[in-house]
């Protein structure tokens, strides 16, 4: 079995909860609840950035069990 990240991207995450990468940005930048980024990488003068998050902070708040890393 592979090991589960421990950082994750909003791409991670649709992949996991079966949504669009769009529809996760969305709701991660909108809930107040929604874990803070652990960090922007690959960030530039002229691009923003990727978010990633702790994958324990994103269990947390959508209450994931780690097989939903692996089903998608």
């Amino acid at each position: 079995m592979d090991q589960l990240p421990l950082l994750v991207g909003s791409g991670d995450i649709a992949r996991a909860l079966g949504l669009t990468r769009q529809a996760v940005d969305h709701r991660m930048r909108v809930d107040p609840a929604a874990p803070k980024p652990a960090a922007v990488v690959n960030r530039t003068a002229t691009w923003g950035g990727t978010r990633i998050w702790w994958r324990a902070e994103v269990d947390r708040w959508l209450r994931l069990e780690p097989e939903h890393w692996h089903l998608r």
